[in-house]
């Protein structure tokens, strides 16, 4: 039996698992991923720690394994995080979660006229954020020119793991697509944003498709059993690993439900481009294809939220008391879901870097209210934006004839019934485990390894209730005509208090 390895680095867990040539998953192993505040750098993860961790995730998956027969590791992460290190291969400084660096002040304002806005996005199909790679090298420009002139090369995270297994430094082409250094057109890294970012000479090759990967040294081939001709490659972003691994093909979308919510689908052609920029829709690419993206980054950082706004003595309350099925439907409470921030179809696509910060939390709260009715509000917000994403998708020309859901939101079905409620479509949830790192471990086995997909039939379909139709309705034109006036208070809110 031939097995491939798949290892996701996430922001919430490290998991490796071992799966078979038809996809099926028979060992899987789960560390917590850790940050803790840094000084000078925030909340921050530790390189070393980091890859300890994925050393004991993938020890106990071989020790009930068969090491002889892995012939194949791929590796999966949370796409912008990343760290630079020196000649000698070692980090420079700590990882900082994509979600940490709003942060480090970095407003863009270094961006020449001719890079912002569409100028940015034509190159690199994002828009402007400072969790992309890019304000990292400009942050340090600015404020750690030092550290900056140490650096030999800037990893991700997939890459940094991938340099520890094999001292090869690459990159996989979706995850360069995140640091906004790269020419998603011309597939290369971009002249003109390397100058400016001082990134030249400092960013690792990125790999050509079907190139030779590299193997194991042989001290990592010894220290974990494993034969010293097993390759190793970066499989990619941790949501299009996982699509891949459902099998997704053109029209269909895949709606990835984690601490950040995304919908994400493949192109073969591209709609019009300013079409999508004017919608906020961002693209890449993987595998040889476009894919494109929206963001929802308060999904389930919105119920994490509340389970710590409503925690008892310093304990956040249990998921199942946020799942009792005795609650007013719709809830008479509105939740805004931007309690970490608001996805790219919300940044202001004018010439300069505007970026919305949409303040969330719960809205019509009376002496009447209870925790129910506050979580049946969170999962009715999420609901709502997530139909601002679909109708902003339908109007770029881009199909959602189906929807599959992975992750761990899906697990909720409070939650997914409030989604279909309130966008009038079904979804289909995927009882996939570990989807992600499947799709790394696929990656590795390339043409070798079948995925072992489930029939559409063998999902769970949530369909939406007629009957709650015309309320939800009313309640997403409310939530619409709430935002419409919520960002000119919040820019006015935002000036007293600073």
């Amino acid at each position: 039996m031939e097995l491939y390895l798949g290892i996701d680095i996430g922001t919430t867990h490290i998991k490796v698992c071992a799966a078979d040539t038809n996809g099926r998953v028979v060992k899987t192993a789960l560390r917590d991923q850790e940050s803790r505040p840094v000084p000078g750098w925030g909340n921050c993860i530790s390189p070393e720690e980091l890859w300890d961790k994925t050393a004991a995730c993938l020890e106990e998956v071989l020790s009930e394994t068969e090491p002889g027969a892995v012939k194949g590791i791929g590796i999966t992460s949370m796409a912008e995080a990343g760290v630079p290190v020196g000649r000698d291969g070692k980090p420079l400084m700590p990882i900082i979660p994509w979600n940490a660096w709003d942060g480090k002040e970095v407003t863009g304002e270094e961006f020449p006229e001719s890079l912002r806005g569409w100028g940015l996005y034509r190159k690199t199909g994002l828009l402007w954020h400072p969790k992309y790679t890019i304000n990292q090298f400009l942050f340090l420009r600015k404020n750690n020119p030092r550290l900056l002139e140490q650096m030999d090369c800037f990893l991700s995270v997939s890459d940094y793991l991938l340099y520890c297994f094999t001292g090869e430094r690459l990159m996989e082409e979706s995850l360069a697509c995140r640091t906004m250094l790269y020419n998603i057109h011309e597939r290369k890294w971009d002249d003109e944003l390397t100058e400016l970012a001082g990134a030249a000479g400092r960013l690792p090759r990125v790999a050509g498709q079907g190139e030779d990967r590299p193997v194991l040294t042989k001290d990592m081939a010894r220290r974990f059993g494993l034969r010293e001709d097993v390759r190793v490659c970066t499989g990619g972003h941790d949501h299009l690993c996982a699509a891949l691994a459902e099998d997704l093909k053109e029209g269909e979308v895949l709606n990835s439900m984690g601490t950040s919510e995304v919908y994400i689908g493949f192109l073969t052609q591209l709609p019009d481009q300013e079409l999508l920029y004017k919608k906020g829709i961002q693209l890449g690419r993987f595998q040889g294809k476009y894919y494109w993206i929206c963001n929802m980054p308060s999904s389930g950082a919105s119920v994490e939220w509340l389970r710590s706004f409503l925690s008892v003595e310093g304990r956040p309350v249990p998921y199942e008391s946020l799942m009792q099925i005795e609650r007013q439907v719709p809830s008479r409470v509105m939740y805004l879901p931007f309690v970490n921030g608001a996805g790219s179809h919300r940044t202001g696509h004018g010439g300069g870097h505007e970026n919305r910060n949409y303040q969330g939390g719960l809205l019509n709260l009376s002496m009447a209210s209870g925790p129910m009715d506050a979580a049946q509000a969170v999962y009715e917000g999420i609901a709502c934006e997530s139909r601002v994403i679909l109708e902003l998708l339908e109007e770029a020309g881009i199909g959602a004839e189906k929807i599959i859901c992975a992750g761990g939101g899906t697990g909720n079905p409070l939650l997914m019934q409030a989604k279909a409620d309130i966008t009038g479509r079904s979804f289909l949830i995927s009882h996939m485990l570990q989807a992600t790192a499947l799709g790394a471990a696929a990656i590795a086995g390339g043409s070798r390894m079948k995925r072992n997909m489930d029939a559409d039939s063998e999902k769970e379909t949530i369909s939406p209730a007629d009957a709650l139709r015309e309320a939800y309705d009313k309640k997403y034109e409310t939530y619409r005509e709430i935002l419409q006036k919520q960002y000119p208070m919040e820019r006015e809110a935002g000036s007293l208090c600073s």
